[in-house]
């Protein structure tokens, strides 16, 4: 019998097979090493052509990360429904529910969300001078991607990482971690929650000073939609969450 599409009915959790440990660490945590080793590859190349080093990131999320989180997606939904297609995935997807109402729990959040990152600062640095002689420079939170280059390569620059990393990726991670992973973890109920956030915070190999932070919003986030049911709180703060610093930024340029 074909799996129900409707997007308002989200199946129990325990409907969901579970992976064994190996099988979900691994799809925790292998993509992004894929599109980590991406970018420090890709790096002499983004050089070469002029544009700043960082931005090899954003190549290898648009051209790895993003690519691969998304083909297991379609695998799943393709085994579960049959076909292949976008219109497919919800039948692999748990926490379907709207936002309805819990909409309005966006403000606050994104404000905790400023606020932990503000606090936080002291803690980054100090991880990050700690790491300053394992990872290049251009990875480090002191390196200035704008100084040296041309308002027109900025800009574009900028534009393609706001829609890669600040709408595109966050997107279908929050498919691919919260929707789809998360209940199919080997633990049940509410122990799931800070073990999802856990290894979706490591899989962040290219900035570990931010760990600490990571973690505690997506230990609150992971939180609310597992309450609330809805995965679609998770997409807009993601959303929100990766913009801001570039549309800071690109204002920046800007004037």
């Amino acid at each position: 019998m074909m799996t129900t599409l409707d997007p308002r009915s989200s199946p129990p959790v325990s409907d969901f097979p579970r992976f064994g440990w190996p099988s979900a660490v691994l799809r925790h945590l292998a993509p992004a090493v894929l599109a980590f080793a991406g970018a420090l590859a890709l790096k002499p190349l983004v050089s070469r052509l002029g544009l700043p080093a960082d931005f090899s990131l954003d190549v290898a999320f648009a051209l790895l990360l993003t690519p691969v989180e998304l083909s297991i997606l379609l695998v799943a939904a393709h085994r579960a429904t049959g076909r292949w297609s976008l219109r497919a995935l919800p039948a692999v997807l748990a926490y379907r529910r709207p936002l309805r109402r819990w909409v309005l729990l966006v403000p606050p959040l994104f404000a905790v969300a400023l606020i932990a990152a503000v606090t936080s600062g002291p803690l980054t640095d100090a991880l990050a001078a700690h790491c300053a002689g394992l990872y290049p420079h251009w990875l480090l939170p002191s390196y200035d991607a704008t100084s040296g280059f041309s308002r027109p390569v900025l800009v574009a620059t900028m534009l393609v990482a706001l829609a890669v990393d600040g709408v595109t990726n966050p997107i279908v991670e929050e498919l691919y971690f919260r929707a789809y992973l998360l209940p199919r973890l080997p633990v049940a109920g509410w122990t799931a929650v800070p073990v999802s956030a856990a290894l979706f915070t490591v899989q962040h190999y290219w900035q570990p000073w931010n760990w600490p932070l990571i973690f505690v919003l997506e230990l609150i986030l992971t939180t609310l939609v597992v309450r609330l049911r809805s995965y679609r709180l998770g997409m807009v703060m993601h959303v929100l969450a990766n913009s801001f610093g570039i549309l800071v930024t690109l204002v920046g340029v800007l004037n």
